[in-house]
């Protein structure tokens, strides 16, 4: 009897595969008695074990080879986990307080220089392009997945694309985030793009055009809502 013969009798109910569904039901239902001390006791050591590591990964390698590829970084930074994955050889310089999510990718292509603030928060799974500049001032939030691109990544001309053909200059321009900015969660900023200082972009926005300072942007593309004032 093949394979196929032995799934067809178990679906009718027949042979000795039509006792594995049962069991499987059954095996799942297996559940060990939670023995609140003992399990507490071992969340504790997992959980300082944990901190443990994150501090001597940072300590021993994580941040000596951040601080080793980037052109200066400040005082007091805080890698949340792996350090970015970082493509390219242009220059890259991190401020003081500086809090950095894990993962994140920054592609920064020769001759161009990604700018980082003090006490920026740029958080996981961020994605940062660039070919030219990038520049986030100080203060600045960025939640997760958010990209940033000072370029199109590819060429818009379908034969150079083919062609695997670097972009072209006319194809970036650079990208200004002010001070005090709040980006949020699953936006995108595109090239020649700059943002007013304390202005907020809205989840899910994607930035085409500048923003003013003190402005509330949403949707796609982005466009502004409101102005922003401390009432």
């Amino acid at each position: 009897m093949s394979w196929e013969d032995l799934l067809e009798a178990a679906r009718l109910g027949r042979g000795v595969l039509r006792y594995a569904r049962p069991v499987r039901r059954a095996l799942r239902e297996i559940r060990l008695p939670v023995v609140r001390p003992v399990v507490g006791t071992l969340y504790a050591v997992i959980q300082i074990w944990r901190l443990w590591w994150h501090f001597v990964a940072n300590l021993l390698y994580r941040e000596p080879l951040f601080r080793y590829r980037c052109t200066r970084v400040g005082r007091r930074l805080n890698l949340e986990g792996a350090r970015p994955l970082i493509i390219g050889s242009g220059r890259i310089e991190v401020g003081d307080d500086a809090h950095i999510g894990s993962p994140s990718t920054w592609d920064v292509g020769p001759n161009a220089e990604l700018i980082i603030g003090d006490r920026v928060s740029l958080n996981y799974r961020g994605v940062v392009s660039v070919a030219k500049s990038v520049r986030i001032g100080d203060d600045t939030l960025i939640a997760g997945d958010v990209a940033i691109f000072d370029n199109t990544n590819h060429p818009v001309s379908p034969a150079q694309r083919l062609a695997r053909v670097a972009v072209s200059p006319a194809e970036v321009a650079p990208v200004v985030i002010g001070r005090n900015v709040w980006i949020g969660i699953h936006c995108i900023i595109m090239r020649g793009v700059t943002i007013g200082d304390n202005s907020v972009v809205a989840a899910g926005s994607v930035v085409t055009k500048s923003v003013p300072p003190n402005t509330l942007v949403a949707g796609n593309p982005a466009a502004a809502i409101r102005q922003l004032t401390d009432e």
